[in-house]
């Protein structure tokens, strides 16, 4: 984060544009600009929302709703970013990509004079998402069929950033949404580089990505993606050695955090993270199969956020020698797997995708944390950050570097949030992190500590004998 900033949260805003359908008496587009009248704003990403969005809140003493008139589509044009970086947020007609207003809402009276209300914001491709169907037969690989429905049925004009993928395959959408079309390739795809399985789709201020999580963790070799900055709660406001105006130390200091959650065992456990069966039927052999998943099998096979065995199950001795990976009629999977039904295009492998995705993204999403920060316009969903957790307990005076063992490490940015206060002069960022593995291993064990753990003195009991009995 090499950038000099006059103060954390600084930030640049241009003209704020708001663009009418209908013309002028001149025959010019009507503008109005409303930078003077928002009071904060906020843009949002996040790699399960497919597109940017935002909302702003005005404050408007001149009555705009009528004198524009606002009326649900209008264009939004500004440009934002932090100060002297190379990259923002440019929603201008020129050089970026206007978003389009689609609601007005929150409207309130301040004073008889002034109201308040909320404007909301969504890309063009967002809007376009609802307008149009997709009615087609794709062959090939399914990043370009991504790449095919996002130019030609959501008419993007932005960089499509694809991750290779493997197989050739045939699929036929049946009239549905483009991004419902999206989301069935998703779930089938598995990445050229890696041995994993499910994609995810989403937007940035850049472009539009199409991503396996390993392909976010990791380069196409394997080796682990540089860590874009580096969070940790501490003092602000210093000078720190090497750090000419304590630009990069303010920037990375974390103002507030919170554990939405760390673990979850009766979810992972009910949908497949730690273990599965699938039951594949081929109606044209007429053949059945089953394959089991062993989330500490997996484990190993694949990259993730950190190195060496650090899942989020360690391997335990849980019931009769059984371990939790090997309770595989938890969640049983039914798929079929017909042959022939493209002629010389095979549907992709279920044994090779299914169970491997569900359980990837329940485990990525198993351990989540919020964090607010001094904004920066550079960071974006998608890049892999570190964060310290603080050890939350007392420490020798030997210990110049106490932190949370476990939770402390590398994470995903999975949504980000920038707001901007007009009031405060003040750009913070809300990051949900989130992580699929630990920064330490977990620890093993053999002996049983469940089994036979417990009271056995139950009994079966007739209800009627016991009224009989109380009566």
């Amino acid at each position: 984060m090499p950038v000099k900033n006059d103060r954390p949260g600084a930030f640049e805003l241009s003209d704020v544009f708001l663009i009418s359908y209908a013309n002028n008496e001149v025959g010019q587009p009507n503008r109005l600009n409303i930078r003077n009248l928002i009071t904060e704003f906020n843009i949002y990403e996040s790699l399960t929302g497919k597109f940017l969005s935002g909302d702003m809140v005005i404050t408007d003493a001149t009555n705009i709703i009528q004198t524009l008139p606002l009326t649900g589509f209008e264009r939004l044009e500004f440009f934002f970013r932090s100060p002297n970086t190379t990259v923002g947020y440019d929603f201008g007609v020129d050089k970026g990509h206007p978003m389009f207003v689609y609601n007005l809402t929150n409207r309130q009276a301040i004073n008889p004079n002034t109201q308040i209300f909320q404007l909301k914001f969504i890309s063009l491709e967002g809007i376009r998402d609802h307008q149009t169907r997709v009615s087609q037969a794709f062959t090939g690989n399914i990043e370009q069929m991504v790449a095919d429905i996002a130019y030609n049925y959501l008419k993007t004009k932005k960089n499509v950033l694809v991750e290779e993928t493997k197989s050739n395959h045939k699929f036929v959408m049946p009239r549905v949404k483009p991004s419902v079309a999206i989301d069935q390739l998703c779930k089938v795809a598995r990445s050229k580089n890696f041995e994993n399985s499910g994609f995810v789709f989403y937007e940035d201020a850049n472009a539009f990505h199409f991503k396996s999580y390993e392909g976010l963790f990791c380069k196409s070799d394997g080796t682990p993606r540089d860590a874009i900055a580096h969070y940790t709660p501490k003092v602000k406001n210093i000078t720190k050695k090497d750090d000419d105006g304590h630009t990069t130390y303010n920037l990375q200091s974390v103002e507030s955090f919170k554990v939405l959650n760390q673990y979850d065992t009766l979810k992972n456990t009910a949908f497949g993270a730690y273990s599965s069966r699938l039951i594949t039927h081929d109606l044209y052999n007429k053949t059945f199969n089953e394959f089991d998943y062993d989330y500490n099998i997996e484990y190993e096979k694949q990259n993730h956020l950190e190195t060496n065995t650090n899942g989020i199950l360690p391997f335990f001795n849980y019931d009769n020698g059984e371990s939790f990976g090997m309770k595989h009629e938890g969640m049983i999977f039914l798929q079929s797997e017909t042959a022939k039904v493209h002629n010389t295009h095979e549907l992709p492998q279920s044994k090779d995708i299914l169970q491997k995705r569900i359980s990837q993204k329940l485990a990525t999403n198993s351990l989540v944390l919020e964090i607010t920060i001094p904004g920066f316009s550079e960071v974006r969903v998608g890049d892999v950050v570190t964060f310290t957790m603080p050890s939350f307990s007392r420490t020798s005076q030997d210990d110049k570097d106490p932190k949370d063992k476990y939770l402390s490490g590398r994470y995903l940015i999975n949504a980000a949030r920038h707001h901007v206060s007009a009031i405060n002069k003040r750009h913070t960022m809300v990051l949900e992190l989130v992580k699929d593995s630990f920064n330490k291993e977990l620890p093993e064990e053999e002996y049983d500590l469940f089994t036979n753990n417990e009271a056995d003195d139950g009994g079966l009991y007739s209800t009627s004998h016991m009224d009989e009995y109380t009566s």
